[in-house]
């Protein structure tokens, strides 16, 4: 749940209010995950103040734990956590529901994790899919 002390109101005029929904309806809206207004205007914000070297964003995808049978990733595009499940010589993300993906590449290039496969005797696949950190 947002805590919405930390959130401020801010007014835009009523066209580009219109432009964002008509945006929020497209398949790209829909690939990038947003949702909402807020979403678009947040991620716009972001690119704006990127640019202009005044906000250094996190990396897209972050090591949180490692555990004796999957791994936690953060992934800070999506605001979610990602388990990555290593069982049977396969890899399995929860947060895709698939056994091949972006959070299942990184996995791959985290230290703790290639040490406990080897460990269990898996072999390590190059990875698949082209992320960027």
């Amino acid at each position: 749940m947002w805590n919405m002390g930390k959130w401020m109101k801010i007014n835009l005029p009523k066209d580009m209010v219109e432009l964002i929904d008509r945006y929020l309806n497209t398949d790209m809206a829909k690939e990038r995950g947003f949702v909402s207004r807020t979403d678009v205007v947040i991620a716009a914000t972001r690119m704006l103040l990127e640019r202009d070297g005044m906000y250094k964003p996190r990396p897209r995808l972050e090591h949180l734990n490692t555990y004796e049978d999957h791994v936690k990733i953060v992934d800070n595009e999506m605001n979610r956590i990602s388990s990555v499940y290593f069982k049977n010589g396969q890899a399995y993300c929860d947060l895709c529901d698939s056994n091949e993906c972006l959070h299942i590449d990184y996995s791959y290039t985290i230290k703790d994790v290639l040490d406990a496969l080897e460990r269990h005797g898996y072999s390590i696949p190059k990875p698949k899919l082209k992320f960027k950190i």
